[in-house]
């Protein structure tokens, strides 16, 4: 019963703290930029934490089932992988940012004087990327899995269904953890959206994205 209650209270514990890793906001950040609305940006977050517990309830599983160490190898290629994807995010919003929105210089004159500024105009058809977030999620957690495995107490990882709660039970917290953020996200794209602050929130959230996965391959790499 002991081990029952911490693998409850720490999975829920741990599972919350670890969806505010800096690669994991980051990529929701971008994605939820994109999407005004508290609905919207907590279905973001909704769909990347699903992804993100997808991988690790069933590697995190099998692996205390079978008794078997995740290969570096593996854990280097889905590290390498999450650095590619937050460069492809970061650069699929900016594109979004100056395509989508279409971003043009618009000159006007006033009194013989010309001034020029940015101007947008939102497209009404939606783009949802739902899939792709899932996939951030899920690679996310395969990258994930090796660094949760250390942190379980031995005496859980003796039994299966106690190991599975504490996984469970991380992927609650970190679900839920993400789902808030993301809402949050939303409410602001969503009153940002109303002025021409959006666009500039949304490409700063593009250049973060890049940055940090051009950070993440360094770091990998080198």
């Amino acid at each position: 019963m002991t081990e029952i209650v911490l693998a409850l209270i720490g999975g829920l514990t741990l599972g919350t703290v670890h969806a505010f890793d800096a690669d994991h906001m980051t990529a929701v950040t971008a994605f939820a930029s994109t999407q005004a609305g508290v609905k919207r940006g907590a279905m973001f977050g909704l769909v990347w934490g699903l992804g993100h517990s997808t991988t690790l309830v069933i590697l995190g599983a099998a692996s205390v089932a079978f008794k078997f160490v995740i290969p570096p190898i593996m854990v280097s290629v889905a590290e390498l992988s999450v650095g590619l994807l937050l460069v492809a995010i970061g650069v699929w919003v900016l594109c979004d940012v100056f395509h989508r929105k279409k971003i043009h210089l618009h000159k006007h004159s006033h009194d013989g004087v010309e001034h020029a500024h940015f101007h947008s105009h939102r497209l009404d058809n939606e783009h949802r990327h739902k899939h792709s977030l899932f996939l951030v999620g899920a690679t996310h957690g395969f990258a994930g899995t090796a660094s949760v495995m250390v942190v379980i107490p031995i005496a859980m990882t003796q039994s299966l269904l106690t190991a599975v709660l504490y996984f469970l039970c991380f992927s609650i917290g970190t679900i839920g953890a993400m789902a808030l953020f993301a809402s949050f996200l939303g409410a602001v794209t969503r009153r940002a959206g109303t002025t021409r602050v959006l666009p500039w929130l949304q490409g700063t959230a593009g250049i973060a994205s890049v940055c940090m996965g051009l950070v993440w391959l360094g770091e990998f790499l080198w």
